[in-house]
């Protein structure tokens, strides 16, 4: 694998402030655990797989006594007629929300699967599950029609997947990039970790501190003076 530099954007003129990405190439899957740990997560851009750098965030199962949702189970492959529930689902979670709806239920990795939830027997919620290796999976995507929003199903489902996975072998289940406050819950995680640009960093505080920071953030000067 080797490391590819985008320098998508700068200004030097009157100040200088240098905007680029990072991702990995040609990782083998020998080498997925080190991309891991060196902070990258998999991405989906035109039916090809990225891996792109971000503060990324984890949970090591061995940290944690969460337990299973009996209603909830895994879609190996969904048919296409729960793929068309799924995407009932997907509506209206971004009705609720009021995001866009950007995503095609069909897009997915061959290593994604999907864990369903069921409450009264009906259909609800979903989330999209990226194996990487035996030791790490990640909760990519969790969608919910919040039908009835006082259930919590949203913290529950997250606690399932990591009660699911730590009995399935994974050392660490990552729970995506952790910026700005809606991502301010994964630090309530237990065995909670996120990625600093040097180590896996313990510290919930600092992390919650810039989350908060970020949704501050309007101009690329905000970032000197927040």
């Amino acid at each position: 694998m080797k490391l590819k530099f985008n320098h998508n954007f700068g200004h030097q003129e009157q100040g200088e402030f240098f905007h680029m990405g990072c991702e990995l190439v040609d990782v083998a899957p020998e080498e997925y655990n080190a991309a891991l740990e060196m902070g990258f997560l998999q991405s989906i851009r035109n039916n090809q797989v990225e891996w792109y750098q971000s503060r990324s965030t984890r949970v090591a199962t061995s940290a944690t006594n969460y337990e299973v949702i009996p209603t909830a189970c895994l879609l190996q492959d969904p048919t296409p007629a729960q793929f068309t529930e799924m995407d009932h689902i997907y509506t209206a979670y971004c009705y609720y929300k009021k995001f866009k709806k950007y995503f095609e239920i069909g897009q997915r990795l061959p290593t994604d699967r999907f864990m369903a939830y069921y409450q009264e027997e009906v259909f609800v919620a979903w989330a999209k599950l990226r194996h990487y290796t035996d030791q790490a999976v990640e909760t990519a995507m969790f969608v919910w029609d919040y039908s009835r929003p006082h259930t919590r199903l949203g913290n529950l489902s997250l606690e399932h997947e990591i009660a699911w996975a730590k009995q399935e072998g994974y050392e660490y289940v990552y729970l995506g990039p952790g910026y700005e406050r809606s991502s301010l819950y994964k630090a309530d995680m237990q065995g909670f970790e996120w990625w600093d640009g040097d180590v896996w960093n313990q510290d919930p505080d600092k992390y919650r501190w810039l989350c908060k920071r970020d949704s501050k953030i309007k101009l690329p000067a905000d970032l000197y003076g927040v």
